[in-house]
């Protein structure tokens, strides 16, 4: 019988049991192995279905991205459709109103939206609504039904093809559509543009269907001109200035002895004869390297950089090291005059160069020891004032300081530029370079004539040549007719007289024996001063007599015709209205009535002796001696029955000294354009505002609530006047302010003087123009008559400049001979008194292009993105509007 050790206390023996407990872990780790199968196979398949839930995330959203970036791309059509209906339609009006803009989206137009043209010349028959259906029926499109019900005014485009599954025509797979862009456009008569939605499609080829996305961006309708300046007569940038904006030249009369369309001038030449020498040769760099015209090398462009490594091996300081003075010393990719003149004056290498103790005052800069003192203050302060709000939030405080303004140095956070925008050419480039200089020879490359870096700004050329009227817009002295009507009618205040105060006539007539008038006295109440026209030219073309009214407060008020008044600190309130004669047709208009400096008539009647013979009545009769030549034929001028051999009573010629307006200055618009007689001078402290500054609530001073449309649109409407802002060698003090559009028939500004808006000037020089000839025969150069702003010397082409010269360790302009404290003379045995160089002055343009245009210049409409307005999502359509 065998005994069980378990049930009788008897231990088993170590050997059986150490048998068993193999088979026993056996089935636990059989078991645990069986556990983490089911968890691995588990996890495997949980990250399985994960990763198949990825994919489909992923390439749904791949579909939704796709989808946008149709709707993206729609968008961009729209865009470029819109401005193509731009460029179609070309508007008298100035300002497109909200209603306005429906007129011309619907192709309804009534009288009161002015004329409405093609660029054929033809009226539009039809509106941007209709030349936008006409742009996409031209598009591949496919048939997709839209989610949404349109109304009558939108315009509903079929889905537009963006992409096909092949591009082969001939596989069967071209006809398989699979991304296209369907755009709506809205108008919106509140804000005056259109709303461009866009759906765009993207083919899902898992479920056979389209996946959508819709996205939406408001247009806005308007109208302005493109250009700070914009000229059919020659334009010359002098020393000194800088222009914020860009430049329009209509100008073609190449063929003319100094014909070219637009003269540039250094701001750094004639500070240093070494500097002169480093920027002449590095200019001859330019007329051989620069490859897009902005006067600027590139230091890592091939071609641009060819010639900057021998220039600088140059040894100007003769220390026979070079100098090294051509390289990009402000960090922006070029070189330019900028930093050729950084390196000349940087005492201590520090990349930076410290103005004057005067200028330094209360910057960081100050205590620091000065590099730039006493050679040009108004070229340092114009550079380092320029662009004030440099973060661009709006407000000049402490942190555009951070960023170099008026910080006291130069540096490359001034980023100085002399022009910061394009130059539009109308003239082709080939025939100014072909045309000949006052030598007779080839000029060659233009950039001779045109000097100064050019900052274009992004993705625009600096220089574009053959512009047409739809980018520079014709400007004549017709253009603006009606916007001139509008701003004289709102001259309607009390007549100068009373307003001056003045009792009995201003001024009366002053006749000869024979009845003829040959002048005019004026009230004795009124003082009167005699004086150089242009005041401060060293040769003037006239004198005037000019009664003075000073201190007075003139609103709404019409300066009467042949008044020639001198106003000094005078305000002028709403719209002034300068009054003159407007049948100024007579051949000899301009020189009847021109004085002496000793205020004798130039050009006296019989029985006086005259140089010349203004008209018939000049040769006396039956003078065998005398006798009037058989093809000269001119009648005396005859107004309302009275003869006249001077023509200032007709005329205004008138000079603002330190005034202020707030509103706008319109001119009677003359016939023919005669800058001697029609012409207003606006020097010192004279300021433009469209409110009081000191007392904005006033209704005494502040333009009349039902004006501020008119006025809000041109400071000047001077469309046939000869305008001078500022003077030559100003003093220091001078500081003449324009805002908003400025008009006039040719326009001089030197000086101290800032410009904020824009340049029109109406005259287009010509040989068949009254203003170019001699009783009838062509002898004027149309290259004479230009818009000038800042200093040129009489060498450089400007008449009416002043040379700057030493004279016994002074610099001075010439001398002072009849002690009115302007130069006379530039010969010191003249015995005049020296006059003072005060400076080459400065001249800041700063264009604005959301000025409100007045109205009559014809040009194109604008069709632009509203800032902020890009909304995603499907367009809701409820009665009576539209909505995201």
């Amino acid at each position: 019988m065998l005994l069980d050790p378990s049930r009788h206390g008897l231990r088993r023996p170590a050997a059986a049991a150490n048998r068993r407990r193999p088979l026993r872990r056996r089935a636990v780790i059989g078991v645990l192995s069986m556990m983490f199968l089911v968890l691995f196979s588990s996890l495997a398949l949980a990250m399985a279905v994960v990763s198949r839930g990825n994919l489909r995330t992923a390439e749904a959203h791949l579909r939704v991205v796709r989808a946008l970036g149709s709707t993206d791309t729609g968008l961009a059509i729209a865009e470029e459709r819109l401005r193509q209906a731009a460029a179609t339609f070309r508007v008298e009006k100035g300002e497109i109103t909200p209603d306005f803009a429906i007129d011309l989206w619907q192709g309804v137009f009534s009288p009161t939206d002015g004329q409405v043209l093609l660029p054929s010349g033809d009226p539009a028959t039809f509106g941007v609504r209709d030349f936008l259906a006409a742009l996409h029926a031209n598009d591949q499109t496919i048939d997709i039904a839209p989610y949404f019900q349109p109304q009558n005014d939108w315009l509903v485009t079929a889905p537009i093809i963006l992409d096909r599954a092949s591009d082969d025509p001939a596989d069967p797979l071209y006809n398989t559509v699979t991304s296209a862009a369907q755009i709506t456009y809205i108008p919106l008569p509140d804000i005056g543009g259109v709303r461009a939605v866009v759906t765009g499609y993207d083919w899902d080829w898992t479920r056979s269907s389209w996946i959508e996305r819709t996205a939406q961006r408001d247009f806005r309708i308007f109208k302005r001109v493109d250009q700070a300046i914009l000229a059919p007569s020659k334009i010359m940038i002098g020393k000194n200035v800088q222009i914020n904006g860009p430049l329009g030249a209509r100008f073609t009369g190449v063929e003319n002895v100094d014909g070219d369309p637009l003269v540039v001038r250094s701001d750094f030449l004639g500070l240093s004869p070494t500097l002169d020498q480093k920027i002449q040769d590095f200019y001859a760099a330019v007329h051989s390297d620069d490859v897009d015209g902005d006067n600027r090398l590139a230091s890592e462009h091939a071609i641009e950089s060819s010639s900057l490594a021998a220039l600088n091996l140059k040894d100007y300081d003769g220390d026979g090291d070079p100098d090294a003075a051509f390289t990009d010393i402000s960090g922006d990719g070029v070189v330019d005059e900028f930093d050729i003149f950084l390196q000349h004056f940087d005492a201590d290498g520090d990349h930076r160069v410290v103005l004057s103790d005067a200028l330094t005052a209360g910057t960081p800069a100050q205590g620091e020891a000065a590099e730039f003192a006493g050679v040009d203050e108004d070229l340092a302060l114009l550079i380092d004032s320029a662009v004030p709000d440099r973060n661009g939030d709006g407000v000049v405080d402490a942190a555009d300081t951070v960023l170099g303004y008026r910080d006291g140095r130069l540096d490359f956070r001034d980023q100085y530029a002399k022009v910061r925008g394009p130059v539009l050419f109308r003239v082709n480039r080939a025939d100014w370079e072909a045309s000949l200089d006052a030598q007779g020879d080839p000029l060659g490359n233009y950039q001779k004539r045109v000097e100064g870096a050019i900052r274009p700004g992004e993705d625009k050329a600096p220089v574009s040549f053959d512009q047409d009227d739809a980018t520079l817009p014709q400007v004549s002295f017709d253009t603006f007719n009606s916007a001139s009507s509008a701003l004289a009618q709102d001259a309607d205040g009390a007549p100068f007289a009373v307003q001056a105060g003045i009792s009995g006539p201003l001024f009366t007539l002053v006749t000869n024996a024979d009845g003829v008038v040959i002048g005019q006295s004026f009230n004795p109440a009124i003082p009167t001063v005699f004086e150089p026209m242009p005041f401060g030219a060293l040769a003037p073309a006239d004198w005037y007599e000019r009664p003075v009214f000073q201190n007075i407060t003139f609103k709404d008020v019409v300066i009467p015709m042949g008044l020639n008044a001198l106003f000094v600190n005078c305000t002028f309130v709403g719209v002034t209205r300068v009054e003159t004669y407007q049948d100024n047709t007579h051949p000899a208009w301009q020189f009847y009535g021109q004085q002496e400096s000793s205020g004798a008539l130039k050009y006296p009647p019989l029985p006086d002796d005259s140089p010349a013979q203004l008209d018939n009545d000049y040769y006396p009769p039956n003078d065998p001696l005398f006798i009037k030549p058989p093809d000269f034929d001119v009648p005396r001028l005859t107004v309302g029955g009275v003869p006249y051999v001077n023509t200032k009573p007709l005329s205004n010629n008138i000079r603002f000294h330190n005034c202020t307006f707030v509103g706008s200055i319109v001119a009677d618009k003359p016939t023919v354009f005669t800058h001697i007689r029609n012409k207003l001078q606006f020097t010192g402290a004279t300021k433009f505002y469209e409110q009081h500054p000191d007392s904005p609530n006033d209704p005494a001073l502040n333009p009349e609530p039902g004006d501020l449309p008119d006025i809000e649109k041109s400071s000047m409407m001077l469309p046939q006047y000869s305008v001078d802002v500022g003077t030559n060698n100003a003093p220091a003090d001078q500081d003449v302010n324009l805002q908003g559009v400025v008009i006039a028939g040719v326009l001089d500004v030197r000086g101290n003087t800032t410009i904020n808006g824009a340049l029109l000037l109406t005259f287009e020089p010509s040989l068949t123009d009254p203003a170019l000839q001699h009783f009838g025969t062509p002898v004027g150069n149309p290259a004479n008559f230009n818009v000038t702003l800042g200093y040129f010397s009489p060498d450089q082409g400007d008449q009416e400049g002043l040379s700057v010269f030493d004279y016994n360790g002074q610099k001075i302009v010439g001398f002072d001979t009849n002690g009115d404290g302007y130069p006379d003379s530039d010969d010191p045995a003249s015995g005049g008194t020296p006059v003072p160089f005060n400076g080459y002055g400065r001249i800041v343009l700063n264009w604005d292009p959301n000025l409100v245009m007045p109205d009559g210049l014809i040009a194109p409409i604008a069709i632009e993105p509203v800032s902020e307005s890009y909304v995603e999502g499907r367009l809701v359509a409820p009665a009576g509007g539209a909505g995201p």
